[in-house]
């Protein structure tokens, strides 16, 4: 069998950075990603939730305390992974925080934090990344998006509004930084049984049940639905796959 066919996922010698890696999305990722055979970092605020979920994922995932808002020290941050681990092969940006709050009652502070961390926070991190990528002629940048960048949702405008322009973010970064070998796409979740999708459904059943209802497949997708198609964005089997999102979403963004 043809080398390549034979490694098409295989993320071996890649190291990975993945935000928010401790809990929900983000840990999948790096369950994923290190299976593949990455070499993962996983970031976020809390070093006990961290350490926890290295202490279950096991060897090829250590951690490294850093708030995405503290976009100053981007810099020094990747500046300090590169140091520790020789390179960064592959950024996962899914940290975030969720807002659900009618227009009326939301403030432009609320709309300012979630701006902060997923956008903001995530265009720092990737432009602080993109040099050490260049200078080897290969990366994967993936920005975690939502159904709230394709559907009109409520009580989730800012949300949805940062989701949004992380689309558009890909893109363009796709058209800046392709030519250095660095390729950028998105993932789009669906609903997906994570503990911030219940904070946000579990006191709605009417929500509940018109996501189910709008979902062809009739169920949440699984955290690790979102893992596998990182691997795959992230390996050499998606080497021609470049400035675009997959919806991840059992059919939720065609549903009827």
């Amino acid at each position: 069998m043809n080398d390549f066919f034979k490694n098409a996922f295989d993320l071996s010698n890649q190291v990975a950075l993945v935000t928010g890696g401790g809990s929900g999305l983000g840990y999948s990722i790096a369950k994923c990603l290190s299976s593949a055979g990455a070499q993962v970092i996983i970031t976020g605020r809390r070093e006990d939730v961290l350490k926890q979920a290295c202490d279950e994922l096991g060897n090829g995932v250590t951690y490294m305390v850093y708030d995405v808002t503290d976009t100053d020290n981007a810099k020094g941050f990747i500046d300090r992974i590169v140091s520790e681990y020789g390179s960064i092969d592959i950024l996962i940006n899914n940290a975030g925080r969720h807002c659900k709050k009618q227009v009326d009652d939301m403030t432009v502070q609320d709309f300012r934090d979630i701006m902060d961390v997923h956008l903001y926070g995530s265009f720092a991190l990737s432009q602080a990344a993109i040099p050490y990528m260049r200078q080897k002629k290969s990366g994967s940048i993936v920005f975690i998006s939502s159904m709230s960048a394709f559907l009109g949702m409520t009580q989730v405008s800012a949300y949805g509004s940062a989701k949004s322009a992380l689309l558009g973010l890909t893109r363009c970064l796709a058209g800046d930084i392709s030519k250095d070998g660095i390729r950028v796409n998105a993932i789009a979740p669906g609903f997906i049984d994570t503990p911030m999708f219940h904070k946000a459904v579990d006191s709605d059943l009417p929500r509940q049940q018109k996501i189910l209802g709008h979902t062809p497949m009739n169920r949440y997708g699984s955290p690790d639905d979102i893992g596998w198609a990182a691997v795959y964005l992230c390996s050499p089997a998606a080497g021609f796959v470049n400035g675009t999102c997959i919806t991840v979403d059992g059919g939720c963004s065609i549903g009827f």
